[in-house]
Formats: C-alpha cells, structure tokens, sequence
C-alpha cells in the first residue's frame, strides 16, 4: 500500500495525521508557503468577494490563484500577483494572468473600509467553483494567511 499526502494549512500530512513537512526551505536559506483558502463557490450572485485577514498597509508582495470551473464545464484558472504597500489607496503593481478557456475567475482585488485584502472572484450564480490558493516567498512569507468574510455580490468592487 503506498502513503498518500494531504496538503493543509499547517503543512502536508501522511494519511496517519502525521505532518511531513511544514514549508520549504531551499539551501540560500528562502522560504515560501503556498496555501489553499477553500473552495470557493458563490452564493446566488455572479461576483464573489473574499476578505482576507492581510493588511493593506503591510508591506508584502501576495499571489492568488484561482483553479475552478463554471457551468457548461468550462475551465477557469488564473491568477494575480501584487504588493500591499503602505499609503497605497489599492493592490499596488498588480499582474494578472489568464490561462483559462473563459474570462472570469479572479477579476479583481482592492482594500477594504478596514484596510483587508479583498479578493473577487467572477463566477456562474449556480454550479460553480474553485479553489483559491495564495503564495509568498522570500523575504514576504506569510504563514498565518486566511478568510475573514466572503459574500455573493451582483458588483465586483466595494463590497467591504
């Protein structure tokens, strides 16, 4: 019989419970976590805002990546890349790619009233979702990433 893994928040554990590894380190001495927030799937609206617990004035660079499906088994997967940098107004230098067969999946990003990381995600109302993943490396590692709130919205700006 051959030991399966299962990556979790705390880091990857063989099927005894057992943690294997908590993040990896290469031999500079850089670290990177890369953690999976969940399913995500709407709620009876098109756009879904999920607020994160990462500060809009803390001065880190973030990766989120979306992986999912919507109706009509078409893939959704994409990502976006940008740093929250103090006295910024909005995700700073953001990149957004697309390697999906349809718009959609991540389309936009913005601080929340309370200065939280806020991530939308384009979907169908019904028969949907995703996981969304989000990374860090280096000298911008965060371990403690999660969702505070998530929501349905016919809007994809101004939620939070």
């Amino acid at each position: 019989m051959t030991d399966a893994v299962s990556l979790q928040r705390a880091g990857i554990y063989n099927t005894t419970g057992r943690i294997v590894q908590t993040h990896i380190q290469s031999t500079l001495g850089s670290a990177g976590q890369r953690t999976c927030l969940g399913f995500i799937a709407p709620n009876g609206a098109t756009y879904i805002h999920v607020k994160t617990n990462l500060g809009g004035s803390v001065n880190q660079m973030h990766k989120f990546e979306y992986d999912g499906y919507t109706y009509s088994s078409i893939n959704c997967h994409n990502s976006v890349t940008f740093y929250t940098y103090h006295g910024t107004s909005s995700p700073y230098d953001p990149s957004l790619v697309n390697w999906g067969e349809t718009p959609g999946g991540i389309v936009n990003y913005y601080y929340s009233s309370d200065d939280y990381v806020v991530i939308v995600i384009q979907a169908s109302p019904s028969y949907t979702g995703g996981f969304l993943y989000h990374q860090t490396g280096r000298s911008h590692v965060n371990h403690a990433v999660d969702i505070l709130a998530h929501t349905s919205s016919s809007n994809n700006s101004g939620v939070y």
